[in-house]
């Protein structure tokens, strides 16, 4: 069983969301350049993950990127049949990626998923489309023990260039802060209150959060590009890509 701190320090993560608004973004194909990711908490059975990767790759047309795993081996056949769904569009790139994790998480929280687009995290009441709502709804009051990250992204060059961190809310980029060691220090208002992040010689991380859940608090550090952290009541991404 992998510790949620190395989990989530490579995954998108939204706090518990249910009834709290979220920015209003239109999903639509990804293209060039543009990044998608669905994360969710969901119960660890079979149904609940087949789902979740099927009502993802029903929101993307086209042609896809085959696809790259993080999965256990007791939920290989699971992952391998809801891929299968969208076997006739897989091809080989150079320039996307499709990646999917599932790791069990290391205690129980609240069922739930978020969906972003590049800065956009999506309005579930309008912006996930029919499956994905269905299971969003379905998921309500029910306790997650396994973590399900899909990203489709252009492929991430992590050799390139020097770490910087993004910080991006409901009005688009607010900060551009190079990893370089130095301590600094953000405060950000959003719809749940304040959030501070820290960025220092180890990487950077919420350091308080003003949320029911404080979920985006708890996901450690992030260092390397393509890490993330998300916290949907606040409207806030935190992301690490090249300078």
């Amino acid at each position: 069983m992998i510790d949620r701190r190395s989990f989530l320090k490579t995954a998108l993560l939204g706090g518990a969301a249910f009834g709290v608004g979220a920015r209003l973004g239109a999903l639509g194909q990804a293209t060039a350049g543009e990044r998608v990711v669905l994360h969710g908490f969901v119960p660890a059975d079979g149904a609940s993950i087949q789902r979740t990767l099927t009502a993802f790759l029903g929101l993307q047309g086209g042609a896809l990127p085959s696809p790259s795993l993080d999965v256990p081996h007791a939920w290989r056949p699971t992952v391998a049949g809801a891929l299968r769904t969208a076997a006739d569009r897989y091809e080989r790139s150079s320039d996307r990626v499709l990646t999917v994790q599932v790791s069990a998480l290391d205690e129980a929280l609240p069922a739930d998923l978020m969906l972003q687009q590049d800065a956009a995290v999506l309005d579930p009441r309008s912006r996930f489309g029919r499956d994905l709502l269905a299971l969003r709804e379905d998921l309500r009051g029910r306790t997650a023990q396994v973590a399900v990250s899909c990203r489709l992204e252009d492929r991430p060059d992590a050799l390139a260039g020097t770490p910087v961190l993004v910080v991006e809310n409901e009005r688009g980029v607010q900060e551009r802060l190079a990893l370089d060691g130095r301590r600094r220090e953000l405060s950000l208002v959003g719809a749940a209150g304040r959030t501070t992040v820290v960025t220092d010689q180890h990487g950077a991380r919420v350091a308080a959060a003003s949320c029911r859940h404080a979920t985006c608090r708890r996901q450690g550090v992030i260092t390397r590009p393509g890490e993330l952290i998300a916290c949907a009541p606040n409207r806030l991404v935190l992301r690490v890509e090249t300078a």
